[in-house]
């Protein structure tokens, strides 16, 4: 294999190593900070960020010295990889701007300088997306999905809400893709033993076994 090739694959190699070292510790040993009732990314998001600046300086500085050797393909390369570490960088930066509160009522997240508290009763649907939860508030139509992340938090109340209120028949769809599953409960309680949640929903687990 010619160098061309191994600096060709050295960007989706780096990103896959990165995302699947990150989601293990996630998934392991990730715990939010707690301050009072309030959920806060933990140290280990401060801890990454730290290293991925780490990395995009070094990719600048390997993309200039590519420039100045001449080198267009490592030059690119380094390029690229920088990009993709300082996109990485933002996405986290996001998320310490963040902050989760939830009780057995309703629960708060903020957001940079907005706000959203939503109640358990109001809700109409929920839908998976990556790392998060995307929730459906009746009384706010306009703000859309409320996403939730579900891997920097630890919304315990909120998932078995939603476990409680689809095997209640409260998301019930006549969507053809739910045909087989139309209040969804399979979908939920596989979603969230998809997401390291198998804890809260083992009682639903054994309902739908026993079918």
């Amino acid at each position: 294999m010619n160098n061309r090739m191994i600096r060709l694959l050295l960007i989706p190699a780096l990103v896959i190593i990165i995302s699947l070292i990150v989601n293990y510790i996630r998934d392991k040993i990730y715990k939010p900070k707690y301050e009072g009732k309030v959920q806060k990314p933990g140290k280990l998001e401060g801890c990454i960020m730290k290293i991925l600046i780490v990395l995009d300086i070094f990719a600048i500085f390997f993309s200039v010295m590519g420039i100045f050797m001449k080198e267009t393909e490592m030059a690119i390369v380094f390029a690229c990889l920088a990009l993709l570490f300082l996109f990485a960088i933002i996405l986290l930066k996001h998320a310490h701007d963040t902050s989760y509160q939830e009780n057995t009522e309703y629960f708060i997240l903020k957001v940079k300088n907005k706000e959203y508290q939503v109640f358990y009763d109001n809700i109409v649907d929920w839908q998976p997306s990556y790392n998060e939860i995307a929730i459906l508030d009746k009384t706010n139509p306009d703000e859309g999905y409320i996403k939730v992340n579900i891997k920097i938090f630890k919304p315990e109340i909120l998932l078995r809400k939603i476990a409680d209120m689809a095997f209640e028949g409260k998301f019930r769809s006549q969507d053809q893709k739910y045909f087989q599953d139309p209040n969804r409960e399979v979908e939920t309680v596989n979603y969230l033993v998809n997401h390291n949640y198998k804890y809260l929903v083992e009682d639903y687990i054994q309902k739908i076994e026993d079918r």
